[in-house]
């Protein structure tokens, strides 16, 4: 009796796919919605390093690596599956993370999205990549493969854990039998970061709707902000480089058409339209194919 009690309670903490699904694309909004903060506020990682050698990067995956191993440290979850009340637990023993655990997990939720987006990012500037990198992303599209195989296997009841990462880790997702134990002020911080999620996702919309009123709001261009600068722009010529262009491709946010290898340039220097100063990346960037 006992023991059938004991797998229908282990059955009945087991979450939903569609729950931890919600977990994970609240946990993937962090990364993008802080960035979007960040460079807004302009704030980075600038210094040299030595010699030649400069450091460029964003704030957001150490921000986001702290968040996460907060979480997993006070609530044995990350920051989404904290906010739909899911927990990490092993999936032997059912017992909640060790330390190494922690650091492992907020290392690999915040490590493989920041890498992955980079690769990806490299690859859509048809930049030239090390055979290495193509090597890393082979093992990206393994590794998505393999997380349906598992999310289809947990959905049918198959396999305890939805993700090949969980299953490498032995550790599973299930509803705490008992709230976390901690103390007021953790409490009332944690929940105060719960908030900022919704305000995290309502920067990431206002950023897409924003980006749709640039693109379809109105069919006038922007003005250049120096006009004698661009006064003897020519119809068909790029405004970097004042050549004929070659492979033309539009910017989203103000309309105006480069060359596809001259606003990449452009955009490692300065993120920001050549001609009219509006901030924009690489995803606001269209290729115009000729028919």
């Amino acid at each position: 009796m006992a023991e059938a009690a004991n797998v229908r309670q282990n059955l009945q903490n087991v979450p939903s796919i569609f729950e931890i699904s919600a977990a994970e694309t609240l946990d993937n909004l962090i990364y993008p919605a802080l960035s979007k903060v960040f460079d807004y506020f302009g704030l980075r990682l600038d210094f040299k390093l030595w010699g030649n050698l400069r450091v460029r990067e964003e704030l957001s995956p150490v921000v986001t690596w702290i968040l996460q191993y907060l979480y997993l440290r006070k609530r044995a979850s990350s920051f989404g599956e904290s906010f739909y009340g899911l927990q990490r637990t092993a999936t032997a023993t059912g017992e909640l993370l060790t330390r190494q655990q922690q650091f492992t997990s907020a290392t690999l939720l915040t490590l493989l999205p920041y890498v992955e987006r980079r690769l990806r990012a490299r690859s859509a500037q048809h930049e030239d990549t090390y055979a290495w990198e193509q090597h890393l992303i082979n093992l990206f599209h393994a590794y998505n493969a393999s997380k349906a195989v598992h999310t289809f296997l947990y959905l049918i009841k198959y396999a305890t854990s939805h993700s090949p990462l969980f299953r490498a880790l032995h550790l599973t997702l299930r509803y705490p039998s008992a709230p976390p134990k901690e103390d007021k002020w953790t409490y009332v911080f944690l929940k105060m970061l719960e908030v900022v999620a919704f305000f995290l996702q309502f920067i990431q919309w206002w950023y897409s709707n924003d980006q749709r009123r640039k693109v379809g709001g109105t069919l006038q261009n922007p003005e250049a902000l120096s006009k004698e600068e661009h006064s003897d722009l020519k119809s068909g010529e790029c405004p970097v480089c004042l050549m004929r262009l070659q492979t033309p491709t539009a910017c989203a946010v103000s309309g105006y058409v480069y060359c596809w290898k001259c606003i990449v340039s452009h955009l490692k220097r300065d993120g920001s339209c050549p001609v009219t100063k509006y901030p924009i990346s690489l995803d606001d960037l269209v290729r115009i194919y000729e028919t």
